[in-house]
């Protein structure tokens, strides 16, 4: 997730636009788009709990799982703050990943403070790209 002055400037939505074609429709996409939204804050909580607690196998699990769905959404920022993350625990250096968790929580902040505009601007690239286009 990146700023930016456009509604989906948080979202690289090509990402999500493969993942509806790959479903054959966007509605499945856009409902993995909220529901990714609105698990955000727990995702977030979850690996700032692991890393508290130097727990390498719950961070990790956590850290793949925000990783994995925010490149499906296109959130590219979180995406490559996870894979630093993960790398930092794989090496053990959890005192890392806890300076690195503050930029995590503001790229996740500012997606979710334009959750609104996200999903407009996605529902609106879905449904006039690659034969979704609704009238």
């Amino acid at each position: 997730m990146k700023p930016s002055g456009n509604p989906g400037g948080e979202l690289d939505l090509g990402r999500l636009q493969s993942l509806a074609e790959e479903l054959g429709s966007p509605e499945p996409a856009l409902r993995f788009l909220a529901k990714y939204l609105a698990m955000l804050p727990q995702r977030v909580e979850r690996i700032v709990h692991a890393v508290d607690e130097h727990d390498a196998t719950e961070t990790t699990t956590a850290v793949l799982s925000l990783k994995i769905s925010s490149s499906m959404v296109g959130a590219m920022e979180t995406e490559h703050q996870c894979r630093a993350i993960e790398s930092m625990i794989r090496e053990n250096h959890f005192d890392d990943a806890a300076h690195a968790l503050p930029a995590l929580r503001q790229t996740t902040d500012r997606c979710l403070a334009s959750r609104s505009d996200l999903i407009r601007a996605a529902h609106t690239s879905l449904t006039r790209h690659r034969g979704f286009f609704r009238s």
